[in-house]
Order: C-alpha cells, then sequence, then structure tokens
C-alpha cells in the first residue's frame, strides 16, 4: 500500500466521493441502516457541513421516489476520542434540518474501525454503529479502483497502524493531579471534584456539582490550565446574544466569550502545566479551584436568570 495512515479528512472524502457517484454504495450504506426498507437514492452530499450548533464529517441526504427525504449524520472518527456531547449536537443540528422542511427523518452514525466501535465507551449518544471494515468489504467486490479505495479503508481501520486512543499513563500527571484532588477536597469541596485519571500532560478538567442542570441547557465548569481560563459554559448558547443579557450580572473580572457551541462567562486564572511540577503548579492549580468555585457560587445565585437569558441566546433555525 502506498498510503500508510489515513486520517479522518481522508475518509470523510472518500465516503464523500462514493456516496456521491456510486449508487451501489449508496445503496449498501442506506442497507446499514434504520432505512434500508427504504426506496430512496443519495441526491445531496456535504463534507464538514457547519453551522452555529456545530459541524458534521458527512452528511447525506436521499430522496426517495415520492420527493420525500430523509438524511444520515455521519461523523468519523479512526483514533480520536468523542469530544462532549457530539452524538447530541448532531442530533441538534438535525432537529433543526427536520423542522426547517430540509428532509423529514434521519439518523445519526458513527463510522469508525472495527476495534473502535468494541473498545471505546460513550457510543450510545449515537443512533448506529458501522465500522470501516464493513464498507471496505463492500468496495473490495468491486473492479481495480473499487479495490483500491478498499484497502485504503482497510488501511484507516487496521489497529495495527493507529493510534487508537488510551488514557497514557503518567507518573507525574498522576501525581499532580492526586494533588490537586486532595486540596480540592480539603479546600474546596464546592467543586465535588472525582478523582482523575487524566492522559499524560493534561491539564484539562470539568467540574459539574449535582445541581448543575442538563437540560435544556448543560451547564459545566471547564478549567484550561493550560490557557489559564476557567468557563461556566452554558451549551447550545450564542454568545453574542447572551452576552448583553447577562452583563448587569457579571462580576468583575468575568467576561462572555463563544467556546465551539457553548457560551462561556469566564475568569482567568495563572496557566499551568504538568511541567511545573507540585511546588510550584500547585498554588496556580489553587488560584484556578477559586476561581471555578467562584463560577460555581455566581450561578447558583442567579441560576434562574441565567437559564433565561442562554435559553433566549439559543440560536436561531
Amino acid at each position: 500500500m502506498p498510503v500508510e495512515r489515513m486520517y479522518e479528512r481522508d475518509v470523510d472524502l472518500l465516503l464523500a466521493e462514493e456516496l456521491a457517484v456510486n449508487p451501489a454504495f449508496g445503496g449498501h450504506f442506506k442497507s446499514l441502516t434504520k432505512f434500508a426498507g427504504e426506496t430512496a437514492n443519495v441526491s445531496d452530499v456535504w463534507v464538514s457541513k457547519s453551522n452555529s450548533l456545530g459541524e458534521s464529517d458527512l452528511l447525506v441526504v436521499y430522496r426517495r421516489e415520492d420527493e420525500s427525504r430523509f438524511a444520515l449524520l455521519i461523523e468519523d472518527k479512526v483514533d480520536a476520542g468523542l469530544q462532549p456531547d457530539q452524538a447530541e449536537r448532531y442530533r441538534m443540528r438535525a432537529e433543526r434540518d427536520r423542522s426547517d422542511g430540509i428532509y423529514d427523518d434521519f439518523e445519526v452514525v458513527l463510522c469508525a474501525p472495527g476495534f473502535y466501535l468494541a473498545n471505546h465507551g460513550g457510543l450510545d449518544g449515537f443512533d448506529n454503529r458501522i465500522s470501516f471494515e464493513q464498507l471496505s468489504d463492500f468496495l473490495g467486490a468491486g473492479d481495480q479502483r473499487a479495490k483500491y479505495r478498499a484497502a485504503l479503508l482497510r488501511t484507516a481501520a487496521d489497529t495495527k497502524k493507529i493510534n487508537a486512543w488510551v488514557r497514557e499513563d503518567d507518573p507525574a500527571t498522576n501525581a499532580f493531579w492526586d494533588a490537586a484532588y486532595d486540596l480540592a477536597s480539603k479546600e474546596y469541596p464546592i467543586l465535588e471534584m472525582k478523582r482523575p485519571a487524566l492522559t499524560k500532560d493534561s491539564v484539562w478538567i470539568v467540574f459539574r456539582p449535582r445541581d448543575l442542570p442538563t437540560m435544556p441547557k448543560r451547564v459545566s465548569v471547564e478549567l484550561k490550565g493550560k490557557n489559564g481560563q476557567v468557563d461556566l459554559t452554558f451549551a447550545n448558547t450564542t454568545s453574542h446574544v447572551f452576552q448583553p443579557l447577562v452583563s448587569h450580572l457579571l462580576q468583575p473580572g468575568m467576561t462572555v466569550h463563544q467556546t465551539g457551541a457553548a457560551a462561556a462567562i469566564r475568569l482567568k486564572a495563572p496557566a499551568f502545566t504538568i511541567a511545573d511540577g507540585i511546588p510550584d503548579g500547585l498554588p496556580k492549580v489553587k488560584a484556578a479551584f477559586a476561581a471555578a468555585a467562584r463560577l460555581i457560587e455566581f450561578y447558583r445565585a442567579s441560576a434562574v436568570e441565567l437559564n433565561r437569558h442562554a435559553k433566549a441566546a439559543t440560536p436561531e433555525r
């Protein structure tokens, strides 16, 4: 094989081309979904289709004989982990399109190596899971070009050639966060911090005390150590609408920012890395914990109003 490593973008483009120009492949892909019994053909394919709710790797729309439509929203993974609420955000984008009449039904699909699907947790949010091997086997029965493309998918699926993500255990990282956990347990119980098991050099952690809601907006506090930022985040919220609504509530040092599909009320804190070590790093962590505690107290004091304004700042369809 001339290609030794396939990346997610490579898979996006390969599948998009096959779905757009190969009716047999489009039919095979459909047969692996809940729409297997539908008589329909691919009418539109988009790569990296995005809106204010985020981005879909692939959006494939099928047209039935009666001109009605359904869609497959496809997330491709080779070895990277899923982002928080990734399947939920796919579904939110699909529900918006459905309410706008672009299609009348949909399925959110995760495409990945069989090893990935068998060994990664947190996949239940997807309606369906399709392995690269299932798609490769179909292409491999075709002509020489199809066999070549099947081999490309096999390269993406080959667990010997990919870095299937696993936590990289690191004594220095473990010791750093054990010390941070002990600090939080003693001085910042408001964080309700659980003992972390983070991969090597990770300095990003999320706090979700039990009273922070998940619906209709997921609210959390994210500590981004490398960036020196602590964010109170409201999922599926537009910051430029949210900011003027909450400006009268903000305390000194608080600013509003867009972070992906979420709006965040941010406090700055000293940046830190695992390389700082415990003696130098822990005082910086303490300052970040204090900022996180302050944001939680701020949220609790104004939860009703903040939730109302976050709802008002939901992106328009």
